[in-house]
Parts: structure tokens; C-alpha cells; sequence
């Protein structure tokens, strides 16, 4: 029986557990069918919490105790979970009194089989719940959403999840209804339309920008309008009309004096302007109002208040005569927007080229301390590339490349510095990211996150512990190219096949050599560390 040993495993079991129950609730309606997959989903809590006692129990005995936990969290979780044509309202139910038959089919009294269970009331927030809902929201009805009675807040959360993961469409999809009618909005649909907007944004879809801004200017809520003049300022910002960014940001200011995202808007804007000195004193004096604020936790936010001013006068002091650098708010933005805490792991990454049959392949182990920009050197080192050329990496709708790299999707992507950006600010849940090598020859890498150990901070930042097959020399042509080679091989006395052996000589395709290349990947870290 398999048994969690840490918080994170303890969590992603929590996950899994109000994901699945959601999904039986809204797939069978069934309260039976909802505590049967609980009973068999919370057994390896069940054996978590008597492995921490001192008396051992049998099998049956750690599924009776899975039993009666998972019949008090069906209750919990079958009375939060909205129901979509119940005006997602829950269609609660009533627990069985003390003498009452088990539910759980035992055919003893509650009060002596799950009811003897002590186990304390699930946390479910509604705003979370109807989250949770919408996730298994049929996708061609992601528009009917919004005249469902869902709370705007519900919508802006579910919908800033979905844009983490790329799916711009569905975002679009769900928004637009609910700000085709400013009207009825109030300061709740803020985060909604910061989405939208994002979402617009990164798309290059300007038109569909402008008419959001011009429907949030005319808004009624004043919330709402602060939204519209906090990104006329980044716009006049971005475009050196220094004036026009500071008249938009004083129209912010009277209308919502207090709002946190002033803070980071101020200080962005007076970077621009190259006024280093006054932005870090601004950011004290920020940092200083918002440790008093007793009604809201504001510590990200303080965080990346204090190393702001320091990165943009690194930015600048970098910044040739030649060339001289401009402070990109919007890329400024974007990083800002990154987590800056995150549990520390030991990424277990299972490295494949893309449509090549037998597989070519690596798994290597990194910190998700790491940056990408050394993510990109391990690679290169492990998988028998000689870094010859441009690359990115794609996670979700986020773009990594070298900071001095032409930008290879225009001003549409969101592409970032892959130096500045950590593994573990875009990696903590995501399952799968890619890594193109090449821009000509095309060289796609499929990377999995397999597993998330224990950080090991005495050991070398990154390992190469398995792999198969050389990867295809450099320049031979993309996949097409790399085939052409293999029937080359198969074919040496064809007359098309001599000159494709002698440019790749001494190339072996079914030739890897672990633990010469595991030595280079951990000579690597000489300079990386």
C-alpha cells in the first residue's frame, strides 16, 4: 500500500480527492456512487494517519477508518459543490441522525461505523467549489456560463487558471458575455477583466483591447474605471509619454487612493523615467503602508516590492550607448505576476525528441531553483547538442528565450527572459512544457514532469541518471533529415548514401554512453553554481 511521507503528497491527495469527487457529483448525481469512490480515494490518507500511531492496524481495518472519513467528506463535499442547473446552488442533504442506518451500506447504525470516525469538516470555500465546477464544464458550452449566476469573482479565478495553461479561446469564451453589459458589475468583476485584458494582450488583439477599455472607462463602479486608467498609464509608459502615464495614474489614485496594485504601477512608471532613487523610496513608503494594513496579507506583493527597484537599475545600468535599454513595463508586468515563493523540489524530468521512433531520450533530475537559461545548458550538454543555435522553451502560453534573442513569435507571445525566470515560478503543477532547439532543423523536446522529491541542497544542482540513443548530429536536416541518415546507414552502397556517411562519420545512431555524459552534466556546475 502506497503512503504519503510528505505535506506535498498529503496535498495533491486533497486535490485529487475534491477534483474526482466533483467530477462523480456532476457526472451521476449519486451520492452512493460519490462515497464509494471516496472510500477507495481516501485509503491512502487513511493509512498516512495510522502509520503515525502506535497501533498498527490490519488492511480491512485501514479501509473501514478510509470508510468513515470518506462518508463525512461526501457530505461536505456533495452540500458545497453548486449544481449547474440548480442556479449553481448546492441541492444539500442531511447527515443520518445518531441511530440511523449507515450510509455506507454496512447495515450498522451511523453512530457505530462512519459516525465513530472523528475526522474534521472539509475547508471548501464557494468561490473555490464553483472553480472547481466549471473546470468540467462542457468546452462548447463555455458561453452559457455567464447566465449562470455564477459569482464574477468565481469567474475571474476560474479564468486566470485557464489562461495559466493556454487556453486563451476558452477565457474569451467565458468573459465577453459577462462585459458585454458593464452596468451591473461592481469592483468584484476587477480581477475578470485584468485577465481579459491579459488575455488580449498577449494575443496581439488590440481592437478587442481598446473596446474593453472604452466599456471599463464608462463603467459605473469606480473600481472598474481604475482598471482602464492603470493600463492607460502602462500604455503611455511603454510609449515614453511620461505625462499622459502620470495624468492616467493620478486618475487612478483619486479614485481607489488605497489600492495594493498602485504600489507596483508607481514604481513601474518611475523606472521608466530612469528615477531609480525616487522609485526605491516610493517603494518603502508602499511597503511600509501595506505591512499596516491589518485586513489583508499583502506579503507577495511586499516581496516583490523590495527587489523591484534593484532589478530595474540592473536593467539600465546594463544598457549600451549603443542600444541604450528601455524599461518594458509589460514585460516588467508579466514577471511581476510570477510567484515569488514556491516549495523547493527536486524536479525528476523525462526528456524525448519529438516524432523520432526508437525514442531518443533522457531523464535528468534539476532543483527547481534553477533558471531556465541553465536548464537550456544541462540539455544541451545532455542530450549531445553542441548549442549552435537559437531555442526556446513553452510552457503553457509563456515563451523562454536568451534576453538577447530576436523574439520568434512577434508581439503577440509573451515571451520571457528565460535567465530571470526560476523552474519553480512556472513548473509547480504542470505536468508537461516544451524545449525547440533550432529554429531551421526543428528539433521539438517533449519534457514530463515525472516526479517532485525532496530538494537535495548539498548535491549538485542537476543529474543525468538514464537515457537511449544518440541524439541526430547538428544541421543534418530536421527529422526528414535524421531518417534520410538512418536509411543511409541501412543503405551504405547506394549511391546517395556516401556523401550523407562521410559528412556525419563516426556517427552511431544506437550509441549513448551514460556515464561519460552524466560526468559532463555534472562538470557543468563549476560555472553554473
Amino acid at each position: 500500500m502506497l503512503v504519503p511521507d510528505d505535506d506535498t503528497a498529503i496535498h495533491a491527495i486533497f486535490d485529487r480527492i475534491l477534483d474526482e469527487g466533483v467530477a462523480v457529483i456532476l457526472e451521476t448525481r449519486s451520492f452512493e456512487a460519490l462515497q464509494r469512490r471516496l472510500s477507495e480515494l481516501f485509503v491512502p490518507l487513511a493509512a498516512h494517519i495510522v502509520a503515525e500511531t502506535d497501533e498498527p492496524l490490519e488492511d480491512d481495518q485501514i479501509a473501514a477508518v478510509a470508510r468513515g472519513m470518506a462518508t463525512h467528506a461526501a457530505f461536505d463535499l456533495w452540500n458545497h459543490t453548486p449544481i449547474p442547473e440548480n442556479r449553481f446552488r448546492p441541492r444539500s442533504i442531511a447527515r443520518p441522525e445518531r441511530n440511523a442506518p449507515c450510509v455506507c451500506g454496512s447495515g450498522r447504525k451511523f453512530k457505530q461505523c462512519c459516525g465513530a470516525i472523528e475526522t474534521p469538516g472539509l475547508i471548501l470555500p464557494p468561490d473555490e467549489m464553483a472553480a472547481r465546477v466549471l473546470q468540467h464544464f462542457p468546452r462548447e458550452r463555455i458561453g452559457e456560463i455567464a447566465a449562470l449566476h455564477v459569482p464574477v469573482q468565481t469567474l475571474g479565478m476560474v479564468a486566470s487558471r485557464w489562461a495559466e495553461t493556454g487556453r486563451s479561446d476558452d477565457v474569451i469564451a467565458l468573459l465577453e458575455p459577462v462585459f458585454a453589459d458593464v452596468r451591473s458589475l461592481d469592483a468584484r468583476a476587477e480581477h475578470a477583466a485584468d485577465v481579459l485584458l491579459n488575455v488580449y494582450l498577449d494575443r496581439g488583439d488590440e481592437a478587442a483591447r481598446n473596446r474593453l477599455l472604452d466599456k471599463l472607462r464608462n463603467a459605473p463602479d469606480k473600481t472598474l474605471v481604475c482598471v482602464a486608467h492603470q493600463r492607460d498609464a502602462v500604455r503611455a509608459a511603454d510609449l515614453d509619454d511620461f505625462p499622459r502615464a502620470w495624468a492616467a495614474f493620478n486618475a487612478a489614485q483619486r479614485l481607489t487612493p488605497n489600492n495594493p496594485a498602485l504600489s507596483h504601477l508607481e514604481i513601474l512608471i518611475l523606472l521608466q523615467e530612469r528615477r531609480t532613487e525616487e522609485a526605491r523610496a516610493r517603494a518603502e513608503f508602499w511597503i511600509a503602508k501595506l505591512s499596516r494594513d491589518p485586513d489583508h496579507d499583502h506579503s507577495d506583493l511586499i516581496e516583490m516590492l523590495r527587489t523591484l527597484p534593484a532589478e530595474g537599475q540592473r536593467m539600465l545600468a546594463e544598457a549600451s550607448d549603443e542600444a541604450p535599454l528601455i524599461f518594458d513595463p509589460v514585460l516588467a508586468q508579466h514577471l511581476s505576476e510570477l510567484p515569488m515563493r514556491y516549495s523547493v523540489k527536486r524536479l525528476v524530468l523525462h526528456v524525448e525528441l519529438s516524432d523520432i521512433e526508437p525514442p531518443i531520450w533522457r531523464r535528468i533530475e534539476v532543483e527547481n531553483t534553477l533558471s531556465f537559461a541553465d536548464l537550456h545548458v544541462i540539455l544541451q550538454e545532455a542530450m549531445g547538442w553542441q548549442d549552435c543555435h537559437l531555442y526556446e522553451f513553452v510552457v503553457g502560453d509563456v515563451r523562454l528565450q536568451p534576453a538577447d534573442a530576436p523574439t520568434a513569435g512577434g508581439a503577440a507571445e509573451r515571451t520571457l527572459p528565460d535567465d530571470v525566470v526560476e523552474l519553480g515560478q512556472l513548473l509547480n503543477r504542470r505536468k508537461y512544457f516544451g524545449y525547440v532547439y533550432d529554429f531551421g532543423d526543428d528539433w521539438r523536446h517533449r519534457i514530463t514532469v515525472e516526479q517532485r522529491l525532496p530538494s537535495r541542497p548539498h548535491e549538485r544542482p542537476a543529474a543525468l541518471i538514464d537515457g537511449a540513443r544518440a541524439c541526430p548530429p547538428e544541421d543534418c536536416g530536421g527529422v526528414p533529415g535524421y531518417y534520410e541518415l538512418l536509411d543511409a546507414l541501412a543503405h551504405p552502397r547506394h549511391r546517395n548514401s556516401r556523401e550523407r556517411l562521410g559528412w556525419a562519420r563516426n556517427w552511431k545512431p544506437d550509441r549513448f554512453d551514460l556515464r561519460a555524459t552524466a560526468k559532463r552534466v555534472e562538470a557543468l556546475f563549476r560555472s553554473i553554481d
